[in-house]
């Protein structure tokens, strides 16, 4: 009885996953494409295609439309490409975009036990599970899981890095050198997902140094030696010019080079003066108020162990993969935006401290009733919270802003442009069949794909010219992105609008008049 207890652990999280897994399968269709993946999606493609120079490399030059694109490693999109095409290829009812999602998704999945197993060096199986959930069912992550190619990857890709490396510097004589190899093998990988990823070495290597000098020396060139070769073979842009290529992609990553406007407090900054507070702001905005009031215990009784002489890892953790981090990227003012998503690899450190104070009031709560009353508490706003803004929870706020309608006209909600999926159906099914003119105020691109097919032409940005001898009224589909709406096309009817509790993604309103109802903004 008391061997199976000590598996009960295990047994939930595994059973937990596969409910997670049910209910990601049947609702992943739900989710629209996001602002960036259609480019994604070509890049990969081509990707793929490179490794035809495998042999011959210097005949191989990449010709994606966006240069910017060749700097984000491919080994995460060429993945989920084959398996999204393998997947498509057993159920046609699921497009490539769909199935992608769902791929996105499964590697969500995958980083859920990553935690669990990294927690319990620092806690109790109990709290290790109980902050797997927590983390698992965080509307921002499980939002993001399904529409976020880049950063949620990265952010999985990483934690397992960490782990593996952290297993690797721990393991005995005789495992070692496998455990180095799978180490290195996934830090290559992650490093060809972005190029951040060394940093996850980095870490493992300070703490190897700090645990046992001798051995982490001798281990340093066989990991450093793989993680370079996987990198490397999983990137064919670095293939003609290895280094100078990845110091390129490091040099670009660090910034960030986009010049748009960001919302943020209700004003409009550009994107490399952010302030500082921006991304501590979306910590304690973005994640559910139980997660809050765990982080704060689980801080306040690591940093007591840490100056009592306790154990010293997870404020070194937090020091060295969050703050450090953080601090040096709010100092130099680097390019941050869309809710400083390109950030969350460096959240885990935050979910362990939160599992070290779920597992010191565990400890004092010895009725397992009141414990599983405690759990449910702890989770169930953001499950609820998922259902309620589903397919759209990575807009969740907390209560601390008001939820989702406090945060509306201060903050971004749908800056990837998911809507438009649920905005541009409705066009198709309410317009009449002789309207030819749809005005895009946000990613046009997104709504080409689906658009009926009488539309997919005659999709015009904010500053073309309307036909003067088209139909007498024409529609304009908004998104709410930085405001972007406020000043344009105002005169009109709103005929549909797409809404979480209060605050507006996207909306539709339909033109009477010929003439354009928008300004250039060089004439404002």
């Amino acid at each position: 009885m008391v061997r199976y207890q000590s598996y009960l652990p295990r047994i939930i999280l595994i059973l937990f996953l596969i409910a997670a897994l049910c209910v990601g399968y049947f609702t992943a269709q739900d989710y629209g494409l996001s602002w960036d993946e259609l480019g994604i999606y070509g890049y990969s493609d081509q990707m793929l295609a490179a490794y035809q120079f495998i042999l011959h490399p210097w005949d191989f030059e990449s010709q994606v439309s966006d240069p910017l694109l060749n700097l984000y490693g491919p080994s995460h999109f060429m993945l989920s490409t084959v398996l999204s095409r393998y997947m498509n290829g057993l159920d046609k009812t699921w497009s490539l975009h769909e199935a992608h999602h769902f791929i996105y998704f499964l590697t969500f999945l995958l980083g859920i036990p990553v935690l669990y197993l990294l927690c319990i060096r620092w806690m109790s199986e109990w709290a290790a599970l109980g902050v797997a959930v927590l983390f698992s069912t965080q509307p921002l992550f499980w939002g993001n899981s399904f529409i976020n190619p880049k950063d949620m990857p990265f952010m999985i890709f990483f934690l397992a890095s960490m782990y593996l490396g952290l297993q690797m510097v721990d393991s005995s004589s005789n495992s070692t050198w496998w455990k180095t190899i799978a180490a290195g093998v996934v830090l290559g990988l992650t490093t060809s997902i972005r190029s951040l990823g060394p940093m996850a070495g980095a870490l493992v290597i300070l703490y190897g140094l700090w645990k046992d000098p001798r051995k982490t020396l001798r281990i340093i060139p066989l990991y450093f030696s793989i993680i370079a070769v996987i990198t490397y073979l999983t990137w064919p842009y670095l293939w003609n010019a290895p280094v100078s290529r990845f110091l390129e992609s490091l040099q670009t990553m660090s910034s960030h080079p986009m010049d748009f406007g960001v919302l943020f407090m209700g004003n409009i900054y550009p994107a490399n003066q952010i302030p500082i507070v921006y991304f501590p702001t979306f910590i304690a905005l973005q994640l559910t108020e139980p997660m809050l009031v765990l982080i704060v215990i689980g801080a306040v009784l690591s940093f007591r162990f840490f100056i009592g002489g306790g154990n010293k890892e997870p404020v070194l953790l937090f020091g060295t993969w969050f703050l450090a981090p953080a601090l040096v990227i709010g100092l130099i003012g680097s390019t941050i935006y869309d809710n400083a998503r390109q950030l969350l690899f460096l959240l885990p450190p935050l979910f362990i401290f939160a599992g070290i104070g779920l597992d010191a009031i565990l400890k004092r709560i010895k009725t397992p009733l009141l414990q599983g009353a405690l759990a449910l508490a702890l989770i169930l706003p953001g499950v609820y919270a998922n259902i309620r803004l589903h397919p759209y929870q990575y807009i969740y706020y907390n209560e601390l802003i008001g939820g989702v309608g406090g945060a509306f006209r201060k903050f971004d909600l749908d800056y990837s442009g998911t809507s438009f999926k649920e905005a541009q159906k409705y066009i198709n099914s309410n317009s009449e069949p002789n309207t030819k003119t749809v005005v895009i105020v946000g990613p046009r691109h997104l709504s080409r794909i689906y658009a009926r097919a009488s539309l997919k032409e005659n999709l015009l940005g904010v500053f073309d010219t309307i036909d003067p001898n088209g139909p007498e009224y024409y529609y304009v589909l908004f998104l709410t992105r930085a405001n972007s709406d406020l000043n344009t096309c105002a005169n009109g009817e709103i005929v549909y609008s797409i809404e979480r509790d209060g605050g507006a993604l996207a909306y539709i309103r339909k033109i009477y008049s010929k003439e354009p109802c928008w300004k250039d903004p060089l004439d404002q």
